[in-house]
């Protein structure tokens, strides 16, 4: 319960669990590396000793009826000693790092051939449909056999990235009261301040405003963002609100397990002093099921209020 509890800590600003999409993904480049590992194998040693021998017996009878007897006997002995041994074996593994752009983000993608029939491999520059299911990230791709599948892939790295957006007249009429101001330039949050916190669960997060589009990224502490975890908020301007997804990954608490996660958010009023909005988040009592990548209770739409730090 404690990995949903702090989902809700930290994404209620908008963590939640969404249904799977399927997104388009432009792969950019990659890049081959191995791993190697030594693996030291040492078992005992052995001795194992052979003995053989032979006997001579002679036999007289005297005249008289006595009877007498003599003989010679020798035998030997060997003995065959095998000390302990040790072998050192080193296991190389391919790994494959993929750079790839969805239409917000950047992110690079990896996987390991641990065995020669792995369906592990690079994908070469050029568009792909994508998806999370049950929290690993899967491309669907032709392999050797020329036959679609989905390949999974583990994401180590996402950043929001911004798409420029074309020049276009000002609206004669006025704004509306969500509506952000146009950024002048790259990475210009317009008056909009760029840091804000959750008066529900007091978690901070970072904003940048450009356009039609609002990038936002969750503060997290920093075992937890060296551990994997992290959240990018990008939505777009539709209406009268902003609309988009939250992405993110979680790990568990001892790091064996780990889950991709995305979750739909609106923002229904933005100005430099208030955010408010809602998203599809997990309830305070839910369970992380890690191996299926869902949570008990379901997630449902949850308000929230973002104000500035000054």
């Amino acid at each position: 319960m404690r990995h949903a509890c702090l989902l809700v800590a930290v994404f209620v600003s908008a963590c939640g669990w969404a249904q799977e999409n399927t997104v388009h993904l432009t792969v950019l480049g990659y890049q081959w590396t191995t791993t190697h590992k030594t693996l030291t194998f040492s078992w005992p040693g052995s001795a194992n000793t052979s003995c053989s021998g032979s006997a001579n017996m002679n036999g007289y009878i005297s005249p008289g009826g006595n009877i007498s007897a003599s003989g010679t006997s020798s035998d030997t002995c060997s003995t065959t000693y095998t000390p302990p041994t040790t072998q050192n074996i080193d296991i190389q593994k391919p790994v494959v790092f993929i750079l790839a752009d969805t239409e917000n983000s950047r992110m690079v993608l990896t996987c390991t051939r641990n065995v020669r029939w792995s369906q592990c491999h690079a994908l070469n520059p050029g568009p792909f449909l994508a998806r999370n299911d049950k929290g690993h990230f899967e491309v669907q791709a032709l392999t050797g056999k020329s036959k679609e599948e989905w390949i999974k892939f583990d994401v180590v790295q996402q950043t929001a990235i911004s798409r420029q957006q074309p020049q276009t007249a000002p609206a004669q009429e006025a704004a509306t009261s969500i509506e952000a101001p146009k950024s002048e330039t790259a990475g210009s949050n317009a008056g909009f301040p760029t840091r804000w916190k959750s008066m529900t669960s007091g978690t901070i997060r970072t904003l940048r405003f450009e356009g039609e589009y609002i990038y936002g990224e969750t503060v997290l502490p920093e075992t937890a963002a060296k551990a994997g975890v992290f959240f990018l908020m990008d939505v777009k301007k539709d209406g009268e609100k902003y609309v988009g997804k939250i992405n993110g990954h979680i790990v568990s608490q001892d790091g064996s397990k780990s889950c991709s996660i995305s979750s739909p958010i609106e923002l229904t009023l933005v100005t430099p002093e208030r955010i408010e909005g809602r998203g599809l988040i997990p309830p305070t009592n839910a369970k992380t099921d890690w191996n299926a990548c869902t949570f008990t209770p379901p997630a449902d739409w949850q308000a929230f209020t973002w104000s500035p730090v000054r």
